[in-house]
């Protein structure tokens, strides 16, 4: 009986110790400035860029107070306490015609559309995505900006990195 104990003890201390010695997700903050135009919301101010594993955090303040502020990973997007499906949120706020992980990959620098139409040079990455009348993307991550422009769907979200 009391090898049972001691073997449970020590697994149960096992994974205790297991759990406190993980490793944490990567994170990363940088200051930022946002422009944010679509139909449903416009923004363009101060904030900052989370960046913990697979989940982004975008805040932007205006006064001092925070004015946006989304959690993203590939999944679902939460504006402030409301969270939806990554396909819902772009059904409502940018266009059902994107994929789910479009803004996580956006946040993120990342290629869209598995890198369809990328062109690289020196200085970073160029998409250009056309689907007649759905959607005509230029997608640039260049010199520590990331601008994505959609000319039919009225979208642009500028995100430059304060130095």
């Amino acid at each position: 009986m009391m090898k049972i104990f001691h073997f449970l003890l020590s697994g149960a201390l096992l994974m205790l110790l297991n759990g406190c010695l993980s490793p944490e997700p990567p994170f990363r903050q940088e200051s930022v400035f946002v422009i944010w135009k679509t139909p449903a919301m416009r923004y363009a101010d101060q904030g900052f860029l989370t960046y913990t594993g697979v989940k982004h955090r975008l805040e932007i303040y205006a006064n001092g107070q925070a004015v946006m502020k989304l959690t993203v990973t590939p999944e679902r997007i939460c504006s402030g306490v409301l969270c939806m499906s990554a396909k819902t949120f772009n059904l409502r706020y940018l266009s059902p015609e994107y994929p789910p992980e479009l803004l996580a990959h956006v946040l993120a620098g990342e290629p869209i559309f598995g890198g369809v139409g990328i062109q690289h040079n020196g200085l970073g990455v160029i998409q250009k995505i056309t689907q007649e009348g759905r959607y005509a993307i230029e997608y640039r991550v260049l010199n520590g900006s990331v601008i994505f422009r959609d000319t039919i769907n009225h979208i642009l979200i500028e995100i430059r990195k304060e130095e």
